[in-house]
């Protein structure tokens, strides 16, 4: 898989709403990013070892904040 496709991969899942099928996906690039088998070109290999330690949860939550969304997705309704 290439940058762009992963990266549509990620879009994708946002887009869905984080289905099962979604989650899934994101943990498997988790597993692939702690065992080295994904390389996040944005972090310094020091980086890429720190977000790795930190778990799952963490390397999801570090490759859903460096998606590109559109900044009109990221607002809350009014209410919220």
């Amino acid at each position: 898989m290439n940058n762009t496709d992963f990266w549509a991969s990620i879009d994708g899942i946002i887009a869905a709403g984080f289905v099962p099928e979604g989650l899934t996906k994101l943990e498997q690039y988790a597993e692939q990013f702690i065992s080295g088998k994904l390389v996040y070109k944005r972090f310094s290999p020091f980086e890429q070892h720190g977000c790795a330690a930190g778990g799952s949860n963490h390397v999801i939550a570090s490759l859903l904040a460096g998606a590109n969304i559109d900044a009109s997705s990221l607002t809350a309704p009014l209410g919220s």
